[in-house]
């Protein structure tokens, strides 16, 4: 298994920033989840920046829309700073790639996947 860093950093104006690392797989779902729930316990605003991520799978993807619905419906936000484009194909095998929010959301532009909403890079 690949070695993975992951830290919480939180800055000032109730913002943590979740830096990953290595590999985000079904592997370390449970744990990753664990992290996303803190991120969201301690701070209004998430974000995960998944810039050094170098696999990702599948669970992954959807542990992301469920911490994304929970920080929505809590009034929260969590956002993506930046997602490899190495990765980006998992997202559109997936079916990932969104136009719209899907039907679970609770704003048509509250989806971290709609492509004008948020910043990939």
């Amino acid at each position: 298994m690949e070695q993975q860093t992951q830290r919480i950093i939180e800055e000032s104006g109730g913002i943590s920033l979740v830096r990953l690392k290595g590999a985000l797989t079904i592997q370390e779902v449970a744990e990753l989840k664990t992290l996303l729930q803190q991120a969201l316990s301690q701070s209004d605003q998430v974000v995960v920046d998944c810039s050094q991520a170098q696999k990702m799978d599948f669970p992954w993807l959807q542990l992301l829309c469920s911490a994304h619905r929970t920080a929505a419906r809590a009034g929260k936000s969590l956002t993506l700073a930046s997602l490899p484009a190495s990765l980006e194909g998992l997202k559109t095998e997936a079916g990932f790639d969104r136009h719209c929010s899907c039907p679970l959301s609770n704003a048509p532009d509250n989806c971290l996947w709609v492509e004008d909403g948020h910043e990939h890079e």
